[in-house]
């Protein structure tokens, strides 16, 4: 490459050499032909010559227009700059170093974090305009306390919009499902839909192989026909073009291949659904809805979800005016008041990447911030190194380069250096990238998909020209404005005597300012994590819980005894101290909702709480404290309609205030007909979310499940205990299906991974713009000392102390801190109000933060100031002055 490179410079200057040869032949016939003219005119040969040069405008001129007419002379004088810069770089490589990694660290970080933003909101999704996207639901005055994304249009409504409305370009309805997948004799839980023909024309998504479901497909009796996943295309067939027409055994039956969805197709991703499915992470699988005429009618609850694709120019708020209309007039054919109800649209964007734009939107603000002070900590390193050539600069501007020449010079240094770390910088964002699924909380949309794109490689060099020029203007400008008499007659080392100039001391300042609020979020985040994590649940973390599902015979009749028997096989094992099963596991996003009424309370209309159903085991295996009364046994559960019922401390407290609500009555049936015995008080449980209150929760009791958690504490290590259990449970029946082995620890690392992946993330930007703003406070008083050693030899000379010189640089840096202290708590003041919604009982003011943060960096920064004060301290004064 270097020889090659090489060659084409020799034939170059070649040419180059061969067309000036030519030009200087013609120019002396030229002068030769003046000369002459001037000789007849009775002129000397010297005169005449003299003469003729005089005509011609001199050659030297000449040939200098003839080489700027014939090339680029401002692409030869930028070629010019950037050859000289290398080469001034070159002979420093430690400021080179130190300012390419100053720069790489922000223009990395930047990059890195402009990934996530890319691959979560702003790259385009595999659906057709998401932006036209929308769901639509159907919220019920009547259910207080139940949030309007959980109410969608029941069937009978949703044929009723697909033919009304008019500003739909498209309507689908569908439901998620989960299947047992037979596979070479096991069996796994896989993610599916049910969906309906419009359900892919909605999404204007297309199989990548095949086609997909039809209207011919959704017939009753014609629906055994399957859409797969890449991935799963993948895994099971090994990408074989030839899948299309094998079978799968879904559930005991078996479904036809017609198509394979592209790579990026999973809908619904678990993120995509407000209350969806929470065991359903991805889509693997397609399969027709195939309603029935008698479901197709129903008007009551449904269990499906709708999207719809908004027709050209017609706003949300226009669709949701006319679907409001709608269900007006379908109002009357509800069989019950609290079937049907209003009418909201939300926008599929909204619903998909609304919650996570405000931590996106955090995260690149923390980290635009480190890229500033990466700039700073860059613009004070060539501010220092542009005061040491200003006799250079001088000279250069004495022999005729202009301010402009000079700017441009310094710009294009600092460019170089830009561009050294944007290369460095995007190594660093791939290093990150890598290390991201370790961080992956798992419930930010296509947060798996960061990389580095042509977009984001467009943004990393897009950051390092802006880097370039933050990091360059004020060396520059400060360096052009030069005295020239003054700095030639003036020795190099005497130019200037003064310490930092007042530039670099407001640089270290506004780098001070920029890091008391990084680092004031961070520690609020911080507080707030360790807050969470200190939250009393209610169960212990050492709890083993299990997904079961029976086989699909089960539902067909009564599964109880079946049930029964396996979480008695499992309570039996060696090492298993009790097991019990539930029909909504704390901390999973799952929930059930019962009507009910209390004996003695002034009841409202329509009172809404949380219900599960449990088996007597359950409370003992999740060492939930009993407060008062008793817990299930396993006569309460094996009789039928046994009457009675266990509440939570906060139902208690709500319902029962200032009486004994044990042996009160409790209705939970539709028509209130029965009334059960509050048997017991339980703790309260977290179970929505670690951050939420426990909301007044019913427990009732039997083994009446086809699937459900279990719940298991044992003195076995849960790996030993996952083995065991899986053997004994495949023994009594191998088409039942476990999964999804978690401990209630690891259920509480997963509902925390959003904050820790937020928290962890602003702590890593607020370290680094603590060690850059340290460096660069660093640098700058080592910079000072230098610049001062002949003042700081005089000193001593005359009596000063160490300990007064080794103040007096101390007190220089701890008036750049507190000047810096001073603004960024002021800023940090009105900065922390925005992460408000991020915090966790903290308040975004908290002075033990602030204080904390202001010890932290006055602490550190003294520490890199301490340095170059005690080496000024040590000046021998007649080596100083040895130096005049």
């Amino acid at each position: 490459m270097r020889r090659l490179r090489a060659f084409w410079l020799r034939v170059a200057g070649l040419l180059r050499v061969g067309r000036d040869d030519d030009f200087d032949a013609e120019l002396e016939s030229h002068l030769e032909l003046h000369t002459e003219d001037e000789i007849r005119a009775g002129v000397s040969p010297e005169e005449a010559r003299r003469q003729a040069l005089i005509r011609l405008g001199g050659a030297e001129q000449v040939r200098q227009l003839h080489r700027e007419r014939t090339t680029f002379p401002e692409l030869e004088s930028l070629l010019q700059d950037v050859r000289y810069g290398m080469r001034t770089l070159r002979r420093t490589p430690g400021f080179t170093l130190t300012a390419v990694f100053t720069l790489a660290l922000g223009i990395g970080a930047s990059t890195a974090i402009f990934s996530l933003v890319n691959a979560v909101l702003i790259r385009s999704l595999p659906y057709g305009d998401p932006k036209e996207l929308v769901y639509l639901f159907t919220p019920n005055p009547h259910l207080k306390g139940v949030p309007p994304e959980v109410m969608c249009p029941s069937y009978a409504d949703f044929f009723d919009l697909k033919q009304q409305s008019k500003s739909f370009a498209n309507m689908s309805a569908f439901e998620q499902a989960e299947f047992t997948l037979a596979q070479q004799g096991a069996t796994q839980r896989i993610g599916a839909a049910r969906v309906d023909e419009s359900f892919f024309p909605t999404l204007e998504s297309i199989p990548e192989l095949g086609r997909a479901i039809d209207a011919s497909d959704n017939q009753p009796g014609r629906e055994k026909v399957v859409v797969i996943s890449h991935s799963l295309w993948q895994s099971m067939f090994a990408a074989s073009p030839a899948v299309l027409g094998e079978s799968l055994q879904l559930d005991g039956a078996t479904y036809r291949i017609v198509g394979v969805m592209p790579p990026e197709f999973e809908y619904p991703f678990s993120s995509d659904l407000p209350y969806g499915n929470s065991h359903i992470k991805s889509t693997k699988l397609w399969i027709p809805l195939a309603l029935p005429a008698k479901q197709k009618a129903d008007r009551e609850f449904g269990n499906d979800q709708v999207i719809a694709r908004l027709e050209p120019g017609v706003t949300i708020r226009q669709a949701q005016t006319e679907m409001g209309g709608i269900m007006a007039r379908l109002a009357p054919l509800h069989t019950t008041e609290l079937s049907g109800g209003g009418a909201l649209i939300e926008s599929f964007l909204g619903v998909s990447v609304g919650p996570v734009r405000p931590l996106m939107r955090l995260l690149f603000a923390a980290v635009l911030l480190v890229l500033l002070i990466a700039c700073g900590n860059a613009a004070n390193l060539l501010l220092a190194r542009a005061s040491g050539r200003v006799r250079e600069l001088g000279v250069r501007a004495a022999l005729g380069a202009g301010r402009g020449r000079i700017m441009r010079q310094l710009l294009t240094e600092s460019l170089l250096i830009s561009v050294a770390g944007g290369a460095v910088g995007i190594a660093l964002a791939y290093l990150f990238l890598r290390l991201l699924p370790r961080l992956d909380p798992g419930n930010i949309p296509r947060l798996n998909e960061s990389s580095l794109d042509v977009r984001v490689l467009l943004f990393a060099l897009s950051a390092s020209l802006i880097a370039s020029l933050l990091a360059g203007i004020l060396p520059a400008r400060s360096s052009s404005r030069l005295q020239i008499t003054e700095v030639l007659k003036t020795h190099a080392t005497r130019a200037h005597t003064a310490g930092h100039s007042r530039a670099q001391g407001a640089l270290i300042i506004v780098q001070t300012a920029m890091v008391v609020v990084l680092l004031a979020s961070a520690g609020l985040l911080i507080r707030s994590y360790i807050n969470v994590e200190s939250v009393n649940t209610g169960f212990s973390p050492s709890t083993l819980t299990m997904g079961i599902w029976l086989d699909p015979s089960y539902y067909q009749r009564p599964a109880a005894a079946h049930f029964k028997k396996i979480i008695e096989t499992i309570q039996a094992l060696p090492g298993v101290t009790v097991a019990g099963a539930v029909s909504n596991l704390p901390l999973t996003n799952s929930e059930s909702l019962s009507f009910f009424l209390v004996e003695g309370f002034a009841n409202q209309k329509d009172q809404l709480s949380e219900s599960r159903s449990v088996t007597p085991g359950y409370f003992s295996a999740m060492q939930i404290p009993l407060i008062a009364g008793r817990t299930f046994t396993d006569a309460d559960a094996d009789a039928s309609g046994s009457g009675t019922v266990i509440v939570n401390e906060q139902f208690a407290k709500t319902y029962f205030a200032g009486r004994n609500p044990l042996g009160a009555h409790i209705s939970t049936d539709d028509q209130h007909k029965r009334w059960d015995a509050v048997i017991g008080v339980i703790a309260d449980v977290r179970h929505t979310s670690l951050e939420e209150p426990s909301q007044p929760q019913i427990y009732t009791t039997g083994y009446d499940f086809d699937s459900a958690s279990i719940a298991v504490r044992a003195v076995l290590p849960p790996a030993t205990a996952t083995t065991e259990i899986r053997t004994a449970v495949q023994r009594i029946d191998p088409k039942v299906v476990l999964a999804d082995f978690h401990t209630m620890a690891d259920l509480e690392s997963l509902a925390s991974a959003r904050r820790r992946f937020q928290t962890s993330l602003l702590t890593v930007f607020a370290a680094v713009a603590l060690l850059l703003a340290v460096v660069g406070l660093y640098g700058l008083m080592a910079y000072s000392v230098t610049r001062r050693t002949a003042e700081l030899g005089i000193r001593m000379a005359l009596g000063a102390r160490r300990s007064q010189v080794l103040l007096l640089i101390l007190k220089n840096a701890s008036g750049l801190l507190g000047a810096g202290l001073l603004i960024g708590i002021g800023c940090a003041w009105i900065a922390t109000r925005a992460l408000q919604s991020f915090l966790f009982e903290v308040s975004g003011h908290d002075p033990l933060t602030i204080a904390a943060v202001c010890g932290l960096l006055a602490l550190c920064g003294l520490a890199a100031a301490f340095v170059p004060a005690k080496r000024a301290a040590s000046i021998d004064p007649m080596q100083a002055l040895r130096t005049e």
